[in-house]
């Protein structure tokens, strides 16, 4: 099966929706929007390490499925990501991803519990 099968075969899947309906119950706000002071309904699930750098159909079940892997998008969000990354080539996923991966980190960082050594 081809990688455009498998990544179509995933997102049809009861498991997928089961996942990206918890996620978008988890976070109903768009993750982008709300780092900019913005509180806008969010409509889509993101993979931040995309699913199409995986290697093979496990591995890519494993990065659609990890739910730290998700952020909650509005519509523009998710435009504006796909767009940056410039989707079709596997330089801009790369580049994309590490960027993606340092703002969840430093997100994350920020909002730890004070007095939190983790």
């Amino acid at each position: 099966m081809s990688q455009k099968q498998d990544k179509q075969r995933i997102y049809n899947s009861k498991e997928w929706k089961l996942v990206r309906n918890a996620k978008l119950n988890k976070d109903p706000l768009c993750e982008e929007c709300k780092r900019r002071d913005k509180w806008v309904s969010a409509t889509c699930v993101h993979h931040i390490i995309p699913i199409e750098t995986a290697t093979d159909y496990r591995q890519m079940q494993e990065l659609a499925f990890r739910f730290t892997n998700l952020m909650s998008l509005c519509y523009q969000c998710h435009s504006d990501i796909h767009k940056a990354l410039n989707s079709r080539s596997r330089e801009g996923h790369a580049k994309a991803t590490q960027t993606a991966l340092e703002r969840w980190a430093e997100t994350h960082k920020a909002s730890k519990p004070k007095g939190s050594d983790v």
